[in-house]
């Protein structure tokens, strides 16, 4: 009847409205992951090497969190069941710790460029593994927006000079681990976060992943000759903005609901805030071809939100 249809189409729109909110905080997330390049540059002039950086992203990070959770909810925000500790296991080992170890090993063998493209490999396991797991639907739409996505995501980053981009076996294999250990952070967090606070998964993936990344890379020698004002706030700041903040949103945004095949696409913003910050901070060139690539990213972000929600909350 006349009450139904009408009880139906608010119940719709409340479910629009309710991951719309989602995917706006996953956007932020991206925002904030965008400004990880000014950090790690501030910290490695700062005498940091790649290994001790790491740490200090989710070792700082974990620390913080102590007292914002005890401010936000109490110790009552540190309760967690099996199923969340074992999930926030997996992704403090695979999406923290080995994806960063695998990241910076592709950089180091394939150079920043060839890494950071085959990072953005990302969307594609995504996108496999949703199908596979979530049993979303994955069609023309989706699978358009994430070829304008891929192909805009590299020309921003390399702004079409192919020349720096080079080829090792180990390091391509890397490189396209890393992607999927990114993309693996999505599909394992995802069946956890409507049931915890945000907070609690972030605190405890950061736990492990900074346990597991100190044992597999003793990153501490000579790390007290670094100490000082600019570094204890550089790496204070690492740990706030682009880690505690970005994963906060991102974990708060998987909560509402959403189609998980579309949220590295959402999140690829962070690829165009790096790519501003590189302009305006570090005085990079700007190319047609790097500018062609941020609009291709924002409009594979439009692209993507065109597909019909299929999941509801």
């Amino acid at each position: 009847n006349f009450i139904d249809i009408y009880e139906r189409g608010i119940m719709e729109k409340d479910r629009k409205l309710h991951q719309t909110k989602g995917y706006i905080m996953i956007a932020v997330a991206g925002i904030l992951w965008g400004t990880i390049g000014l950090f790690v540059s501030l910290l490695k002039n700062l005498g940091a090497e790649s290994e001790l950086i790491v740490v200090i992203r989710i070792g700082t990070a974990t620390i913080l969190l102590i007292p914002l959770m005890l401010a936000s909810g109490g110790p009552s925000l540190f309760k967690a069941d099996k199923q969340t500790i074992i999930a926030c296991i997996a992704m403090g080992i695979f999406s923290q710790a080995l994806f960063n170890y695998s990241y910076s090993e592709s950089i180091n063998n394939v150079g920043v460029a060839t890494g950071a493209v085959l990072l953005y490999t990302s969307p594609i396991f995504v996108s496999i593994m949703s199908r596979v797991v979530f049993k979303e639907h994955v069609g023309k739409i989706k699978i358009l927006a994430l070829f304008i996505n891929i192909i805009g995501c590299i020309l921003t980053v390399t702004g079409g000079n192919f020349t720096s981009v080079k080829f090792s076996v180990y390091g391509v294999a890397m490189g396209v681990l890393a992607g999927f250990l990114y993309g693996l952070m999505t599909i394992i967090s995802t069946p956890v976060t409507e049931k915890n606070h945000p907070l609690t998964i972030v605190f405890y993936q950061f736990l492990f992943g900074t346990i597991t990344m100190a044992l597999i890379s003793h990153p501490f020698a000579g790390v007290s000759q670094l100490i000082s004002l600019k570094f204890v706030l550089a790496a204070i700041g690492y740990g706030l903005i682009p880690t505690v903040g970005s994963y906060f949103f991102y974990m708060h945004g998987l909560s509402h609901g959403l189609e998980t095949s579309k949220v590295p696409v959402v999140a690829s913003v962070e690829t165009v805030v790096a790519a501003v910050i590189g302009i305006f901070v570090f005085s990079e060139s700007m190319s047609f071809l790097k500018l062609f690539g941020i609009v291709l990213v924002l409009a594979s972000i439009a692209i993507m939100n065109m597909v019909k929600p299929k999941k509801k909350f």
